[in-house]
């Protein structure tokens, strides 16, 4: 799907290091950008996104209330 703008914070669940398999919650700041590879398809559902370099999970409906398209140059 491509790079989005984080337009207002968005909270995620990022994958914690120490333990591997584990989620802790964030928030991506407004005018992060972010990386998602796969397309929305349910809105209720969640997404992986690459943000900072790790791997996250967020909301799709999120995605498109809170962020907006961004260049594929931006990262």
């Amino acid at each position: 799907m491509g790079n989005y703008r984080v337009t207002n914070p968005i909270p995620v669940m990022v994958r914690e290091v120490a333990e591997g398999t584990a989620f802790v919650s964030s928030t991506v700041p407004k005018g992060a950008i972010i990386s998602v590879e796969g397309a929305v398809i349910d809105l209720a559902k969640y997404i992986f996104v690459k943000w900072n370099g790790e791997d996250a999970l967020m909301f799709a409906g999120d995605l498109l209330i809170h962020a907006e398209r961004a260049s594929e140059v931006e990262k």
